[in-house]
């Protein structure tokens, strides 16, 4: 229902739904009453203060059936009620169980209302149909099933209908939501309540033993709240942790670029002290890592991507241009290769870290005097984006946990391929490899085209 507590400020279709359904419940169920009381069992009779307060206490304490949704148990008892109680009581006993439990959670007037209204509708539809008098026949039986059915269908219909006008999304859209979120559930109570019914006429004795999955479904509701709450303690330790690298790059890399401007005034003054060098080094090294922590944070944000069309054949040349001069020092060369021109619609400075990622991982594997490939194509699958190295290979025991982050080899972070594959991702696109031992590896970029 939507969330407006008074009844005032809902919309005049609204208004009109709020009070019409149960109009309409009334209606039906002084239809499916025109046959009186008719005589039942005496059992029977006192299934309707049983039915009023597990209805109820179903309202009181709705369980969860699955991670993302609830699902009132309420269900079952109502078309019990519909199905043994005689038709001008049972659809009013689970009308009036609903009200009570809507106002016992402190509803608003027009939501227990039309809570009840609707529940009204749908008792009055079952009754109608299948209700069980006694008289033993397989199309009896049927016409139970049917009951349950058309109860679940009716409820479900008519519970999406204001939300459809609150909203003012397509009712069509909606419900064929709701349906795929609570059809399993929604069935499954329905099955449970029909076997119910049919065993209290043709054997009582047995009749509660479907109602074995009321302990089940309590137990599942432990453990699904159980692993919510993980969840949610988990959501927040990788907040944090994304706040931690967003706070470390930031306040490390002033004082870092303050060390690496002494650093290199130094080396221009000792030209040949080995110990200023390999601190430039180090320096250097520790720069590259803030910078992908720091695009590890980023790309880990659910922030929107700032989209452009990419020209994904200047990307790789401006990677190229960038990790020149690192190429240089390993002895390693860069061969481009323009199959088709592609573009892309991505975070141009995410996307080109990616790459950057593939290619300085691709140097430092590559043996001197051998080549990196950077090969862009199009197809009807997409634009693509391969690195292409002649080092080693990468063996079996490390393909599995390749792109995990930190599984770090002898000549990197851990982080530059995790990075790769989450920018990629957000992109809705793919990354994979292909490796031999021995004669290299091809990482593939996979990203939607951009017409």
């Amino acid at each position: 229902m939507p969330p407006e507590r008074g009844f005032g400020a809902l919309r005049l279709p609204l208004r009109l739904v709020v009070l019409g359904v149960p109009a309409a419940g009334v209606l039906l169920a002084a239809l499916a009453a025109r046959g009186g009381l008719m005589p039942a069992a005496s059992w029977r009779w006192a299934l309707a203060p049983v039915a009023f307060f597990a209805i109820v206490l179903a309202e009181r304490f709705p369980v969860k059936i699955g991670p993302e949704q609830k699902v009132n148990l309420g269900a079952l008892p109502c078309i019990v009620a519909a199905l043994l109680l005689p038709p001008a009581i049972g659809p009013a006993t689970a009308a009036l169980g609903v009200l009570a439990g809507n106002l016992v959670v402190k509803r608003t007037w027009w939501e227990s209302t039309f809570n009840a209204g609707n529940v009204l509708v749908a008792t009055a539809l079952a009754s109608s149909i299948g209700y069980l008098d006694g008289q033993r026949s397989a199309i009896q039986d049927l016409r139970a099933a049917l009951a349950g059915l058309i109860y679940t269908v009716a409820n479900a219909g008519l519970a999406v209908l204001p939300a459809a006008l609150h909203t003012r999304r397509s009712y069509l859209s909606l419900a064929g939501q709701v349906s795929a979120a609570t059809w399993p559930a929604s069935v499954a109570l329905a099955a449970c309540a029909v076997s119910t019914a049919v065993l209290a006429i043709e054997a009582p004795v047995v009749a509660p033993l479907p109602l074995i999955v009321l302990p089940l479904i309590y137990r599942m509701n432990l453990a699904i709240n159980a692993q919510g709450r993980a969840n949610e303690q988990l959501a927040g330790v990788l907040a944090a942790q994304r706040r931690f690298l967003t706070d470390v790059s930031h306040q490390v890399a002033t004082p870092l670029a303050t060390i690496m401007t002494n650093l290199a005034i130094l080396s221009r003054r000792a030209r040949h002290d080995e110990t200023i060098s390999d601190s430039v080094a180090e320096a250097e090294r520790m720069r590259r890592m803030l910078a992908r922590l720091k695009a590890l944070a980023h790309a880990d944000e659910d922030v929107p991507l700032r989209r452009e069309l990419v020209d994904l054949a200047e990307l790789t040349a401006d990677v190229v241009r960038a990790y020149a001069a690192q190429a240089g020092t390993s002895g390693v060369g860069f061969v481009t290769d323009l199959r088709e021109p592609a573009h892309a619609s991505a975070d141009k400075d995410l996307l080109r870290e990616a790459v950057a990622n593939l290619v300085d991982n691709a140097i430092r594997v590559s043996p001197r005097g051998t080549d990196i490939t950077l090969r862009v194509a199009r197809s009807t699958a997409g634009a693509s984006i391969d690195v292409i190295d002649r080092g080693p290979g990468i063996d079996d025991a490390r393909l599995s946990g390749l792109f995990e982050r930190f599984q770090r080899s002898d000549s990197g972070s851990g982080l530059g391929l995790a990075i790769a594959k989450r920018v990629v991702e957000r992109h809705g696109g793919t990354i994979r490899v292909s490796t031999a031992v021995g004669a290299g590896t091809t990482f593939t970029i996979q990203l939607p085209t951009s017409s």
